[in-house]
């Protein structure tokens, strides 16, 4: 009988993504129910069911996001069901203001995210879902990287809690889209979809990794309040420095911005306003001083930086010109690492990437820290380049 079940739950999927069958409420439930897998006789039951506790999440700006309320969800479920099925008849039916099939796939998965009708595995059915509309319209299912999801997410949390336009996360995810569209076609010519310095960069980072961990088992500095403290007078509070003064160098362009430092999970949050670089860092390390929660790692300072709406009409009017960036710095028990958004032109996106990891007690040079807000910068400016030109804002 488990097995009958199984095969007509896949059944079902293909259905779906043939667009022989629309998405349903109880579809859904039974996919959840298929696709999530629970040992507790307790959890078992929340497999195919409609939430009945609250949930949030905790965004990239250390801030609490709720979604919908359990008592809501059969109702924003059902409206959201008949919402797409509706918005499908209407692209059939050749409708002029019928929305585009990729517009659907993107518009559906972020109302049901904001809704978040289960207990768990809120992501991984909108991802399901989401790729059988794209499937069901003659388009490939679309992936995301692990080291992208950061920047998808941050995205997401800004549509959802800041009022940020919903389009620039569609236009992330149409990269994706062409992406996934250019693996199609590569493999139908016959040229390779693997890139060629995979196998060279798992066995370099495997390498860093087990000399990272020889390193890391003869470490003598744990991580602490009074270690942080130290890091902080010794170099992190120069690397906090160079990268405002970055920012800074931006913020002539914009009509509006949003900086700041923050170090999660630990209610630390310092906003890179008119203030000037002493008074910000004299507040940060009040809060450092007064946390009750920086005892033990792992924590994770962030610099981040958001620009909105550059001088220039036409952006102006469409609103969705928006530049972001960050440094992160990971804390662990024994060691910290360094990651930096770096711009990729080939996704229009930019990237966190790691740039240095280090054990707590070994520094940042002044040199290193230059570097570092270098590419920062870089990145910055490099989104700002290529997007001009794309969007035909300048010769």
């Amino acid at each position: 009988m488990e097995m009958k079940g199984h095969d007509e739950a896949i059944q079902t999927i293909l259905k779906m993504g043939k667009g022989e069958l629309n998405i349903s409420e109880s579809r859904i439930r039974n996919l959840h129910k298929e696709i999530m897998y629970e040992e507790s006789p307790t959890e078992k039951t929340k497999l195919g069911e409609w939430k009945k506790q609250p949930n949030h999440v905790i965004n990239y700006r250390d801030e609490k996001f709720n979604f919908s309320d359990p008592s809501e969800v059969a109702d924003s479920m059902h409206e959201l069901v008949n919402w797409i099925n509706a918005e499908k008849e209407r692209i059939e039916a050749k409708k002029k203001d019928a929305l585009h099939p990729v517009e659907l796939g993107f518009e559906f998965p972020l109302r049901y995210l904001t809704i978040h009708p289960f207990y768990d595995g809120n992501g991984r059915t909108g991802r399901i879902l989401t790729n059988l509309i794209l499937i069901s319209y003659g388009y490939p299912p679309i992936y995301i990287k692990d080291n992208e999801k950061q920047f998808y997410y941050r995205y997401l949390a800004d549509v959802q809690g800041y009022g940020t336009d919903k389009y620039d996360l569609f236009d992330l995810m149409s990269d994706y889209l062409i992406r996934s569209l250019k693996i199609v076609t590569d493999a139908i010519a016959g040229k390779s979809i693997e890139e060629p310095e995979d196998l060279d960069k798992k066995i370099q980072l495997l390498e860093r990794e087990l000399s990272a961990s020889a390193q890391e088992i003869d470490a003598k500095t744990r991580f602490s309040k009074d270690v942080f403290l130290k890091i902080y007078d010794d170099w992190l509070s120069k690397l906090i420095t160079s990268a405002i003064q970055v920012i800074e160098k931006f913020k002539k362009l914009f009509s509006s911005n949003s900086h700041f430092v923050n170090i999660l999970h630990a209610k630390i949050a310092v906003e890179l306003g008119n203030d000037t670089i002493a008074v910000i860092l004299k507040e940060l390390k009040k809060q450092i001083i007064n946390s009750e929660q920086l005892d033990r790692a792992p924590h994770e300072l962030g610099i981040a930086t958001l620009y909105e709406n550059l001088f220039n009409n036409s952006l102006e009017s469409t609103g969705r010109f928006m530049v972001s960036g960050s440094i992160k710095i990971k804390f662990g028990e024994t060691k910290y690492q360094v990651f930096v958004d770096i711009f990729d032109e080939k996704i229009n996106h930019a990237i966190p990437t790691k740039i240095f990891e280090r054990l707590l007690d070994e520094p940042l040079s002044d040199e290193e820290i230059a570097s570092i807000t270098s590419d920062f910068g870089d990145s910055i400016f490099n989104y700002i380049d290529y997007n001009t030109k794309k969007y035909r804002l300048r010769k």
